[in-house]
């Protein structure tokens, strides 16, 4: 969209109907952007000012802050415009120059060589290199301030939905960034929304030639639209009724929205177990659902689908939709299957306003944010498991881990002296390769010398006792400074 003011005026009107504060910041964040943004241009031509307005409204859509908002407007001045962080930090506030240091790449003037990255090769691989260093900054900033990571979304699914004019090795490149780096960001953030959005664009970009899968879905769905909007105004006559009848938490309003085509597929694939788009049927979409539908209550819910199951059997309900059964998403959230007379499914989901943003933006409360490990060069999709001193406290490590990463992780000193362990207040001695698990209670055993001090017994077939990039690239370069 090239007329970017019209945009602009879009998302502060937004604003005012959201009672939002400090809309003139936001308005003076743009005004700023605009400027230094001026006679730039993207790829495509356009003014690049379309492009952070475009990340600022995808932002201002989640319900995100002024602040956030302003970060999104100026997210690529300090790259691109010479700006200084200290500038904005001057001009707005610490929390804004924050995001925007979050989401700005690493030059290559700026770039140091880390000695302690056992895969750093900046000589000829200088552009991974730097791409590595960045994403490692926005995690180490982002375990402090949540923001940056939704800036990175939001800025990435408007480049994926932009990147047409590029040649198809650089769009590759860009989808293998991104599943490399922002969904497995996106899912420790337990974010539905930009996940499934970041992987509908890479799915998108990658099978941009199969028109035919997106034609037939678009025609299915568009021949959908009016008849699930009178489904819901049916549900929601319903619902409220009985609710208020039974004395139940009071219906909001109810909304829908329709499935990514990369989440329609990929339960079509799953259904019909098909290896490709182009083996897609039209009536493959009855098999599936195509709409999430979700009944937004006033308060909390405390039944969770108990009450909606128990409505759907009440009154006309039963006569136009029936239950087949409870599905759960990646992120454990769980919504009612639902059929109605003509074989459609449908996801119906029971929350409150609270409960919908949280699901679909995130949150870093109870997810593994702080136990990520930046200097990985690997990415950042694993899994973790929580373990325990033997005082108790806990400490997070991927999966996998052995005792001899545990003591990597509590100190080096007690890493390099490590003898051995006993597991969950066994008596039995269990050996610095053993891997642990979930819930385990760890008491490492350390080499003393004469003085009663940690004594390095470190030895090279250590390597294959640690599973952990972190513990590895200490040992390596322990073994690189004794043995050079």
């Amino acid at each position: 969209m090239n007329d970017y003011k019209s945009l602009f005026d879009e998302i502060i009107s937004h604003l005012k109907q959201k009672n939002s504060v400090d809309v003139s910041n936001v308005v003076k964040a743009f005004k700023f952007a605009e400027e230094k943004h001026e006679n730039q241009t993207r790829k495509d031509g356009s003014p690049y000012i379309v492009h952070p307005v475009e990340v600022a409204k995808i932002i201002e859509e989640r319900d995100f802050n002024t602040d956030v908002i302003c970060s999104a407007l100026l997210h690529d001045t300090v790259e691109d415009c010479n700006v200084s962080i200290d500038e904005i930090r001057t001009m707005f506030n610490d929390q804004v120059a924050q995001i925007v240091d979050a989401v700005t790449a690493i030059e290559k003037d700026n770039f140091l060589p880390d000695s302690e990255n056992i895969y750093s090769d900046t000589k000829d691989f200088l552009k991974q290199a730097l791409e590595d260093k960045t994403y490692q900054k926005l995690i180490s900033i982002g375990k402090m301030n949540k923001f940056g990571f939704y800036i990175k979304f939001a800025d990435r699914l408007n480049n994926l939905n932009t990147i047409a004019c590029f040649p198809k090795y650089k769009k590759e490149a860009k989808i293998l960034e991104t599943e490399k780096w922002l969904i497995p960001l996106a899912k420790l953030l337990k974010s539905k929304y930009f996940y499934t959005q970041l992987q509908n664009g890479c799915f998108c970009v990658r099978h941009e030639d199969d028109n035919i899968f997106f034609k037939y879905l678009e025609k299915y769905i568009e021949n959908m639209k009016n008849y699930v909007k009178n489904m819901c105004q049916t549900l929601e006559y319903e619902l409220d009724f009985y609710f208020k009848t039974a004395n139940e938490n009071k219906i909001n309003k109810i909304i829908y929205s329709q499935k990514t085509p990369y989440e329609v597929y990929y339960s079509i694939s799953k259904h019909y177990l098909t290896k490709n788009l182009s083996s897609v049927k039209e009536s493959n979409f009855i098999s599936v659902p195509l709409f999430d539908i979700y009944i937004i209550t006033q308060e909390d819910t405390n039944r969770e689908l108990g009450s909606i199951y128990k409505a759907l059997e009440q009154f006309s309900l039963k006569d136009n939709f029936k239950v087949i059964g409870i599905e759960r998403d990646i992120f454990s959230n769980a919504s009612l299957v639902i059929k109605d007379k003509i074989r459609n499914l449908f996801n119906l989901h029971f929350l409150s306003k609270r409960e919908y943003t949280e699901m679909q933006n995130g949150t870093t409360d109870g997810t593994d944010i702080d136990a990520l490990d930046e200097t990985n060069s690997g990415g950042v999709d694993e899994s973790f498991i929580t373990v325990f001193t033997p005082q108790n406290e806990q400490v997070k490590l991927p999966e996998k881990s052995t005792v001899l990463d545990f003591a990597f992780k509590l100190h080096s000193d007690i890493g390099f002296s490590a003898l051995y362990a006993y597991i969950n207040d066994s008596p039995n001695k269990s050996p610095i390769y053993t891997r642990l698990h979930n819930g385990d209670k760890i008491n490492v055993v350390c080499q003393l010398d004469s003085n009663e001090m940690n004594q390095n017994i470190a030895e090279l077939r250590w390597l294959a006792y640690c599973k952990n990039e972190s513990t590895q690239r200490i040992l390596i370069k322990y073994f690189e400074r004794k043995y050079t």
